[in-house]
């Protein structure tokens, strides 16, 4: 039997891999990089809510991993990292327009930077949240 914390978990690393999606549609828009990116940080925002939803439920009860098969040492760091993304999609849309309403030249490996974390953000709700529920 699952956990009761695995749906929003499992929620959780839906709105990141889409966000994933998201980002790479934005990527290509270049200059229009902000407006195609809002839906993906929403997504972030959801996930974010998520995530605190299970950190919710562990607070009381003190859970760290180890030996708590999740802890809030691992719902803590999801949302660090989603803290991070934040901030490099803002400095991302900056870029997508810094050369007169053009993209920068770091512009693209910026957008890159974006998606790597995406996908690690994406990785360590699955190790870390997902599968130990299973």
């Amino acid at each position: 039997m699952s956990s009761i914390l695995l749906s929003p978990a499992i929620a959780a690393k839906g709105f990141v891999d889409s966000a994933v999606t998201i980002n790479g549609t934005a990527t290509s828009a270049g200059s229009g990089y902000g407006g195609a990116i809002t839906s993906a940080v929403a997504n972030l925002v959801s996930a974010s809510t998520s995530i605190t939803v299970i950190q919710t439920a562990l607070i009381p009860i003190g859970a760290t991993t180890p030996p708590a098969k999740i802890g809030v040492n691992i719902t803590g760091a999801i949302l660090a990292q989603i803290v991070t993304v934040n901030a490099t999609i803002v400095a991302t849309t900056a870029q997508s327009i810094a050369s007169l309403g053009l993209p920068s030249p770091t512009f693209p490996t910026s957008a890159a930077l974006v998606n790597t974390q995406l996908k690690a953000i994406s990785d360590s709700i699955q190790k870390g949240l997902i599968q130990p529920q299973q």
